[in-house]
Formats: structure tokens, sequence, C-alpha cells
């Protein structure tokens, strides 16, 4: 596995603490830099990181992590987990969906249910994916090519669930919403969460007392219990990540998703867009 990190960085503090070479410049303002995990590059923009924000300053503005495998680590894995890379806005609660709150976490807000059909703005649903989310995150999407595979191959672990037009008027044929309906998996260690790849997030701001929510963030591959499987094709993490503020917003916490060989197998035939695939650990 090759793990590298992509970080964007002001122009103005990436000419005062990098190399001239360093990075690719996007635009004027802002410098994109990607290292792997193993460079000794990458413990000092930890540093960096770490020595700004004590001065209540930051070195980047921006990361992400991307793992990478070979064929052969990627055959070898039992689960992988289900990175939805793309979302789009608005969410379904702008749009006439309607969630009871009551029920959920006093902490975090886990546990929100979703009382009517997901209802959607159709001009916002992007094009050329298979797999999309709102940016409520919560709310994931696959297509109908993708269900109608899903389906035929008698796969597992999810339901999915018509798609209406703001309004409610009209269903949307193209997609469907995924709600997975397998035995949720413990998280187990060593998987790793935190605000970002150099804060764990001591003061466990984004951690829920009840262990809901163990970070804002996943920084590690996801490992889960091997005694929660019970073999199917499509699970989700007990635990979520994210967060969902006091007064609102559109962001809720969300699961963190895996899927077995047979489906990493079908999107490949399929060619699916929209996901990245990482593997994951049974312990």
């Amino acid at each position: 596995m090759r793990e590298t990190i992509e970080f964007r960085i002001s122009e103005e503090k990436a000419r005062r603490y990098l190399e001239p070479g360093d990075g690719k410049p996007l635009g004027r303002s802002t410098r994109k830099l990607v290292l792997d995990t193993n460079d000794i590059r990458y413990a000092r923009v930890g540093s960096l990181e770490r020595e700004l924000k004590k001065q209540g300053s930051y070195f980047f503005t921006y990361w992400d992590i991307r793992r990478t495998y070979t064929k052969k680590e990627g055959e070898a894995a039992e689960l992988l987990s289900l990175h939805i890379r793309n979302a789009f806005e608005p969410e379904g609660e702008v749009c006439g969906t309607r969630y009871d709150e009551s029920v959920a976490c006093p902490h975090c807000c886990v546990g929100a249910r979703q009382l009517n059909e997901l209802r959607l703005d159709p001009s916002s649903l992007p094009r050329g994916k298979d797999i999309t989310r709102t940016i409520a995150y919560s709310e994931l999407l696959f297509s109908a090519r993708l269900v109608e595979a899903l389906r035929a191959h008698g796969l597992t672990g999810a339901r999915f669930l018509p798609v209406l037009s703001k309004g409610g008027r009209t269903t949307l044929g193209s997609w469907f919403q995924m709600e997975v309906t397998s035995r949720p998996l413990e998280v187990a260690p060593p998987t790793r969460f935190g605000l970002g790849p150099f804060d764990p997030d001591e003061r466990g701001e984004y951690r829920c007392p009840l262990g809901h929510i163990p970070g804002l963030r996943i920084l590690s591959e996801l490992s889960v219990r091997r005694e929660d499987w019970d073999g199917a094709d499509v699970c989700a993490a007990k635990q979520y990540v994210g967060y969902r503020s006091r007064n609102g917003g559109a962001f809720r916490p969300y699961p963190l998703l895996l899927v077995s060989q047979r489906v990493r197998k079908l999107f490949g035939e399929l060619r699916a867009k929209g996901f990245d695939l990482e593997v994951a650990h049974l312990v």
C-alpha cells in the first residue's frame, strides 16, 4: 500500500517555508503539494502545522489522503472501505426531506430518523457518476444502472429507495437512495480518527461521549471486528464520523461504508465512477 496526502498551501507560506521546486502552483495564491507519508518532507509539514497552530495560524488550508494498492493487495481484501469523493447541493432537507431529530443522540445527533422519501433538485444531480452524496454526507445515492446490476447479482446488505424531485411529484428514476440493512460492524484498533493528519483531537471536541462518533474524520485504514460481519456484501461501521452543529445546518454524521470482493469485482466490470476503494481489515 502506498499512502499519499495532498496539501493546499497559500503561496505566501509556500514561498516562506518550502523549497522553490516543491509542489505545483494552482493559480497565483495556492500551491498543491502531494507527499508520500514516508517522505521526510511530510514530517516537516507536520512540524510547521503544529508550530503555526500554537501561534493561532496554520500551514495548509486543505488536505486529502489517498491510498493505492497492488492488484494482489486489492484482491486479497475480504472487505473494502467505500469512499464517496464527490458531493452536490442542495441537500435533501432543503428540498422537502424531513427528519425526526427527537430520536437522535443529544450529543452528536446520530440516529435522526428520515421520515419521508429523499427529495432533491433534479438539476443539481451530477453527471458521469454512479455513486454520489449530498453535502449532508448521510444522503447516499446509487445510479439506476448500478442498482440494477447489484440486484441482478443478488448482492446483499442494502436496499435502494426511490428518490423524488423537490415537491415530491416526480420520481427520479435515474437515482436511488442507498440504505444499509446489514448488521453494523464495530470499529477496532488500530483505526485512527481526528481533525487532520497531525491533529488527533486530543480535547475530544468532535468525539461523542456515548461512543457514536470517535472523531471528525478517519485518518487511517478502517479495521472492524470480524465477529460482527454476517457476510453481507454492503456493510456500515457501527460508529459514524462527521458532525452536526447544535443549530442544525446541512452537515450530518455519516456512516463508514464497506463492500465485499463481489461488489468490488462488479464495480470494476461496470467501470463505475464516483468513489474510491481502500483495503479494510477484519480483526
